[in-house]
């Protein structure tokens, strides 16, 4: 079995920066080669707030990928996120030629470029197109529209937009750490490509990836994306909150929050104590596990409720028969599906990426959702399951590359 491209995927967070290395076998299977991760410490909010630190991070994770994996890269596939972000709902339709008689790919390609014509300042630009349904005559509810007759197409879309500087300041981060750019994917459909099945995108869920600066929540119906939203909070904010409260460093803080949170019922009578370093050069600071349980609790309940009003004010609550899946490094608080689902009134479980071959189960955890993703998304060409028309290369524009997405803009993604 000979390999063939290998694959990277770059996850630039506002805590981590992730780098996963795959290859695509004969087989048609992805196999994981390498991971490595860095501490991100120029971001804020998702956005690149400091250029050299960005490129440190892009710098050491890639180094580490490398060596697990014993290959050199030199380009990447990487993925976007951020407050910048923003959702557009966008009907565009056509009219065929009086000589033409069934729907065709170029057609398709026309009626989805109409719905990223969009009246924007100087300071933003689309970033992705995601085509939810199409209708040919009288026809609604279509997902793939090739081959009907008609006279007359139209597409309902979900178009993303994004500040130009904060994407241009990624590829910038790019450039200057030495790699080549073939690809930028919505970090949320990334991270739902690793951790959704088919049969949850089908039947209606609604996925939730708590990052360190900010929550991502995408709604998937019928196999596409009919919402994206971003929510300027993520886990950082719990962590500050710890920080603040308990009168403790950030870094011990942070590990505190990752070994010993918990949102169960039970925290709030457990007077047990657990010693983590302090200001004082590391002398040991005794935290009674109900103060932080009472710390974490508060933020992720606050969390959730605006999460729970994303989820309703997209008008999609009640078509989720699949609940909620939560992902991202944020997501492992012990307890947090249960709150999550007492809070949202759905079921509600944890997202880990897929079982691939290399992939080991220590791995397979919720913070590297996106990154695997963005591996899995590059060996589909980075659209081809249908869900975005993102830019594979920035300088050639969001539209550039319908017609490779046309070929395949149905195929469902394995799973």
């Amino acid at each position: 079995m000979k390999g063939g491209r290998t694959l990277v995927g770059l996850d630039v967070g506002t805590t981590k920066t992730c780098a996963v290395i795959g290859q695509e076998y004969r087989d048609a299977q992805l196999h994981v080669l390498g991971m490595g991760t860095a501490p991100s410490y120029g971001l804020k909010g998702g956005q690149i707030v400091d250029v050299v630190l960005t490129v440190k991070a892009i710098d050491e994770a890639i180094y580490r990928a490398e060596q697990a994996a014993r290959v050199r890269v030199s380009s990447i596939v990487a993925g976007i996120a951020g407050g910048h972000l923003q959702s557009h709902s966008q009907r565009s339709e056509l009219r065929l030629m009086p000589n033409e008689r069934e729907v065709g790919n170029r057609h398709i390609s026309a009626v989805v470029r109409g719905a990223a014509v969009l009246s924007l300042p100087d300071d933003r630009e689309v970033v992705a197109v995601i085509p939810k349904t199409f209708s040919a005559d009288h026809l609604s509810d279509v997902l793939d529209p090739r081959g009907l007759a008609a006279r007359r197409l139209a597409v309902e879309a979900h178009v993303v937009t994004g500040a130009t500087n904060a994407v241009a300041n990624l590829h910038r981060c790019i450039d200057q750490a030495g790699l080549a750019s073939e690809g930028a994917v919505l970090q949320p459909l990334a991270s739902a490509r690793a951790c959704l099945t088919h049969e949850q995108r089908r039947e209606g869920v609604v996925l939730i990836d708590i990052g360190g600066g900010t929550t991502d929540v995408a709604v998937f119906v019928d196999d596409a994306c009919w919402h994206i939203a971003v929510i300027p909070l993520g886990g950082s904010i719990v962590t500050a909150d710890i920080a603040r409260g308990l009168r403790l460093p950030t870094k011990a803080a942070e590990a505190l929050k990752v070994q010993h949170g918990r949102v169960d019922p039970w925290i709030a009578s457990d007077d047990s104590t657990v010693d983590v370093p302090g200001f004082d050069h590391g002398a040991p600071v005794a935290v009674r596990r109900r103060d932080l349980g009472e710390v974490v609790t508060s933020r992720m309940e606050e969390l959730l409720t605006l999460v729970r009003s994303e989820i309703v004010r997209s008008g999609y609550y009640d078509i989720l028969p699949a609940g909620a899946v939560l992902t991202g490094g944020g997501s492992r608080v012990a307890g947090l599906p249960a709150l999550a689902s007492e809070l949202l009134g759905m079921p509600v479980g944890l997202g880990r990426p897929q079982p691939l071959h290399g992939l080991d189960d220590d791995l397979r955890s919720p913070e590297f959702s996106t990154g695997v993703g963005l591996v899995l998304m590059a060996a589909q060409h980075s659209d081809a399951d249908g869900w975005v028309t993102t830019s594979v290369r920035p300088r050639q524009g969001v539209l550039s590359r319908l017609g490779d997405w046309m070929r395949s803009v149905v195929t469902p993604p394995a799973t």
